[in-house]
C-alpha cells in the first residue's frame, strides 16, 4: 500500500542530522517475515544546524480521496489478515509503540534507531495527517545504500493504526 506523504522529515538536531525528502514522497506499508514495514525512501541528508529542535520522525500523510484510501486499507488489511475494528468515533489521538523506528544514512555510514519509541498519529484539517515518532535514538556505523525511514509494527498495532486511519477518513454521517 502506498499512501502520498507531503512532508517526510527526520530530525536529529544532537547529530546534525536532518533528513527530508525534495518534494512529496510515498509511505510504502509492506510485510516482510511476519513483520509490518513503513518505510519512506529517496531521502536526502542535509546537517540540521538548530540546537534545542524536536527529535524524531515527522509526518504529513493525505488521507484523501477517503474513497481510495479507505479501500486501500480493507485491501491491505484483508491481503495480510488484519482484523479491522467497525468504525467508531475516533479519538483525538492514536498512540503505539513501534518494534523498531530506523533510518540509513548513506552519506555518514550510519543507522539510526529507537527500539523503544512512541508513535503518535492525529488527523488535521484539510484530509491530512500528522504521524510523529520520538524515542531515544542511538547511532551505529553501517554501510548502506539507501537514505530511509522504516518502521516496524506488531501486526496488532497494524490493525489498530489501519482501522483508525479508515475511521478518520470515513466521510462525517
Amino acid at each position: 500500500m502506498l499512501l502520498h506523504c507531503p512532508r517526510v522529515q527526520v530530525l536529529l538536531p544532537q547529530d546534525k542530522i536532518l533528513l527530508e525528502h525534495d518534494g512529496p514522497a510515498w509511505m510504502h506499508w509492506n510485510e516482510h517475515g511476519g513483520t509490518l514495514i513503513l518505510k519512506v525512501g529517496d531521502l536526502k541528508f542535509r546537517e540540521a544546524t538548530g540546537t534545542g529542535e524536536e527529535t524524531g520522525f515527522f509526518l504529513l500523510i493525505e488521507l484523501s480521496p477517503s474513497e481510495n484510501l479507505i479501500h486501500k486499507i480493507e485491501h491491505f488489511a484483508a491481503k495480510h489478515k488484519l482484523t479491522l475494528v467497525p468504525p467508531v468515533p475516533p479519538e483525538p489521538e492514536f498512540s503505539a509503540r513501534p518494534i523498531l523506528a530506523a533510518c540509513h544514512i548513506p552519506a555518514k555510514k550510519m543507522f539510526i534507531f529507537a527500539e523503544e519509541s512512541q508513535m503518535q498519529v492525529r488527523p488535521l484539517s484539510g484530509g491530512t495527517m500528522e504521524m510523529q515518532v520520538r524515542g531515544a535514538f542511538r547511532t551505529r556505523a553501517v554501510p548502506c545504500q539507501e537514505a530511509d525511514l522504516v518502521m516496524h509494527l506488531t501486526p496488532r498495532d497494524l490493525a489498530r493504526l489501519l482501522s483508525y486511519l479508515r475511521t478518520v477518513a470515513l466521510p462525517p454521517a
